[in-house]
């Protein structure tokens, strides 16, 4: 049996770390945390949705993807767009104003939304919604300071020769469904 008996912050910022104290059959077990929640107590854990991953859609079929730098593995990764929910805006909303600011196409409808998922379950608590939707526009790259991403209009024959290529880095969520094409 595993119970949580505390959780210590280590440091904050947009990102809080935190150290997970757990008894497990009688032994003291630490476990490291990120999280973009306030975290106090263990209600706190997993408690409301933070981000949004927009599986999006042009009318004539092919799929968007966006090559992003992501300093975590100091590369360009293949993904699908996602960003943040802010506030109480729901996860519609979210996808919206997301894809606008990050490809800077019009979402034309929401096809379907899923349930809250998991999101790297060994190293957060972040729960993200997968939102389908159908697309339109023109795209153009999001540069910043944190974001650099340059969105692609892909056909299914296209992601295949992509999936294909032996060292391609892509996330996980965008590889399962993009293989399922």
């Amino acid at each position: 049996m595993k119970t949580l008996r505390q959780i210590v912050p280590a440091c904050g910022g947009f990102l809080r770390k935190y150290a997970l104290r757990y008894d497990v059959d009688g032994k003291d077990v630490c476990w490291e945390v990120i999280s973009f929640n306030d975290l106090k107590t263990e209600k706190d854990l997993a408690s409301r949705l933070t981000a949004v991953e927009i599986i999006a859609r042009f009318e004539d079929g092919d799929y968007l993807l966006c090559r992003e730098f992501r300093f975590a593995v100091n590369d360009y990764v293949w993904e699908f767009p996602t960003g943040m929910i802010d506030g109480e805006e729901s996860p519609e909303d979210a996808a919206r104003r997301e894809l606008m600011e990050e490809t800077g196409l019009e979402m034309v409808r929401v096809d379907r939304v899923l349930p809250p998922a998991c999101y790297s379950v060994g190293l957060t608590d972040q729960l993200i919604v997968p939102v389908f939707v159908t697309v339109r526009g023109d795209m153009r790259p999001c540069r910043e300071a944190y974001e650099d991403i340059a969105p692609r209009k892909m056909s299914v024959s296209e992601i295949r020769e992509l999936l294909r290529e032996p060292r391609v880095k892509i996330t996980e969520t965008c590889m399962l469904i993009l293989s399922a094409l």
